[in-house]
């Protein structure tokens, strides 16, 4: 039995778990009963209504503190020589846009300077619904843009002259960062005049720290569930260390009937708030607001710290103890998740051979071996689909390069049978050369890619059979950049296309023609791309019959395209990508142009040989 419940301890990451879990509260439970029975005999009640007055008159006045500075400096930006200068210009109107950037500029700079006098101040923002606002430090203009400042009350007091100047409530600041709920704020608000035409043309903020004032609140403690908050004179909380507290109103409830009765400058009493009885202290602050401080009744139980320190001492004790232990139980745990997250991460990278290494019996252990032996069987499947995919391109490949016209051989054997017949035994030898090097091309003998130099001088070889066939009617006119002729293209690509050049294009003419190949690298695209153009100066063609070819030539191994353009189309999207291929463009009587497009970026790419 003893061997089996250790098995599964050892093979059971959940029950290692909550078996540590028992064992910590167990100790916790423990040590903290016996320490509260050890100590709480000695606790004497005492009251501590003045140490919490004392701790209100403080917060209270650093608070004020904070508040006269955010109130002098909006005072100081109203009445600014500089500011008003640049608002007075704007008035007038007629500025340039360099003006306007220079007054933007100067603003802001006024601003930032203005703001580094205190460490209290955050931001220091004009704005206005009509024309350009000004800010400071981190000020985003285009929020408020999309800020309907005539929507807001506060701003509507400010411009309207109902309000001289007002604070807001803590929030987080919406014109300033990238982001949403950057910054968390108290804006002291100011009209923004002109004061040369006595009119209100924004509002001026001034953004205290709201970090500041929250430490400020949280220095001070009462008792377990008490805290301090701060309201404004119709009693809703302006201030609170809770955020869903923020703007909530005390009007309706008892605590709220008794702030709102109170005139001393500081004061003490006990009312209900919650159907629980408080005890609470306040403190008037500079802008009639009243810092508040409440606290269960019950809670005062007289100086409790002593007991406080003693329980912290041994706490803090039992959490350094607790600390290590779970530190050391949860890197055991976390080690080989971390082995195989970095594992993940490399299978991403497609590295299958970054195998983990975890060794542990339990879940973890069984999950990285199942994860390795999935990671190797991935790597099979893959290595298997490359390799059908590779033979299917292959022989697809190979399919293509193997179409040889029988129009072509046919006819070209035709004409060395009636030159060897005619005793042209010089003209059939060559002929029947030419026509060996083709075949040899075409059945792989030298590779899948030519250079650009062997498929010309292939060509050339062709255009020899060509002259026999047609009396010496057909030329071949080459232009290739010297440093493109090392590019190496898909063999027998040219050969097709200058083949239907001759015989739907040259051919039918009694007086033949010529054909022009030029090959040339196009480096205005966003990606390059290698351009072979082959022009006849024949018969041309129609739009109609264009349409048709480009339609059909999206059908695989099929259409017009046939054994000649269809396989130089299907041959280039194969190793080049679906963006490469092949366009016709000309029109009855004045020839015909095939565009090869080879992208650089596709599936098998292209680049200059050095």
């Amino acid at each position: 039995m003893m061997t089996f419940i250790r098995n599964r301890l050892t093979r059971n990451l959940s029950a290692k778990l909550i078996l540590l879990l028992l064992m910590l509260l167990t100790f916790a439970i423990a040590m903290i009963s016996s320490l509260y029975y050890w100590f709480t005999s000695d606790v004497i009640l005492q009251n501590v209504r003045a140490s919490t007055k004392q701790s209100a008159k403080q917060s209270a006045d650093y608070l004020s503190l904070i508040l006269t500075v955010g109130s002098d400096m909006g005072q100081q930006i109203y009445r600014d020589v500089r500011i008003q200068g640049v608002i007075q210009e704007e008035a007038k109107g007629g500025l340039t846009v360099d003006q306007k950037f220079d007054h933007k500029n100067t603003v802001n700079d006024i601003l930032n300077n203005i703001m580094y006098t205190s460490s209290f101040v955050h931001s220091i923002y004009l704005l206005r619904e009509q024309g350009v606002s000004w800010g400071s430090g981190m000020f985003n203009a285009s929020k408020v843009m999309r800020y309907t400042l005539t929507e807001r009350d506060w701003y509507n007091d400010a411009v309207s002259g109902r309000r001289d100047d007002l604070w807001l409530p803590l929030q987080y600041d919406p014109f300033s960062g990238g982001g949403e709920n950057t910054r968390l704020v108290l804006t002291f608000v100011k009209p923004l005049r002109n004061l040369a035409a006595r009119e209100s043309v924004g509002a001026i903020l001034v953004n205290i720290d709201g970090q500041l004032i929250l430490q400020a609140i949280e220095r001070i403690r009462l008792g377990k569930t008490g805290d301090f908050f701060v309201v404004d004179r119709e009693g809703k909380v302006v201030i609170a260390a809770e955020p869903e507290r923020w703007s909530d109103t005390l009007a309706a409830t008892g605590l709220g009937a008794r702030l709102a009765s109170i005139q001393a400058e500081e004061s003490e009493f006990e009312a209900e708030l919650d159907g629980v009885r408080h005890y609470a202290v306040t403190r008037k602050l500079k802008n009639d607001w009243m810092i508040v401080g409440t606290v269960p009744v019950g809670e005062i139980i007289g100086d409790i710290a002593r007991i406080q320190r003693q329980i912290w001492l041994f706490a803090t004790m039992l959490l350094a103890l607790a600390s290590v232990t779970g530190y050391l139980f949860s890197r055991r745990i976390t080690s080989p998740l971390k082995s195989l997250m970095k594992q993940m991460k490399e299978i991403e990278r497609s590295n299958f051979k970054a195998l983990t290494t975890v060794s542990s019996q339990d879940e973890i252990g069984q999950l990285s071996r199942r994860f390795n032996q999935m990671v190797r069987q991935i790597e099979m499947l893959i290595e298997q689909v490359n390799r059908v995919e590779a033979k299917k391109r292959e022989a697809e490949m190979r399919a293509l390069r193997h179409q040889i016209n029988p129009h072509f051989l046919y006819n070209t054997l035709a004409t060395i049978r009636w030159m060897i017949k005619f005793g042209k035994k010089e003209g059939a030898y060559d002929g029947i050369s030419s026509l060996v090097q083709l075949m040899e091309a075409s059945m792989e003998k030298q590779g899948v890619f030519y250079r650009i130099r062997d498929e010309l001088a292939l060509l050339d070889k062709y255009m020899v059979i060509q002259r026999f066939r047609y009396d010496f009617r057909i030329h071949l006119d080459v232009r290739c950049e010297e440093e493109l002729l090392d590019v190496p293209i898909p063999r027998m690509l040219l050969q097709p296309i200058v083949e239907n050049a001759i015989f739907h294009g040259l051919a039918p003419k009694e007086e033949g023609g010529t054909v022009t190949v030029t090959i040339c690298k196009q480096e205005d695209a966003l990606e390059p791309m290698l351009i072979i153009r082959v022009e006849d100066d024949g018969v041309g063609i129609s739009p109609e019959k264009i349409s048709g070819l480009l339609a059909r030539s999206r059908e695989p191994k099929s259409g017009m395209f046939g054994i000649g353009l269809n396989h130089v189309h299907e041959t280039v999207q194969l190793y080049y990508g679906e963006r490469s291929g092949v366009d016709i463009a000309g029109v009855p009587g004045s020839g015909t142009t095939v565009t090869v497009k080879l992208h650089e970026g596709g599936a098998r790419g292209w680049s200059i040989t050095p």
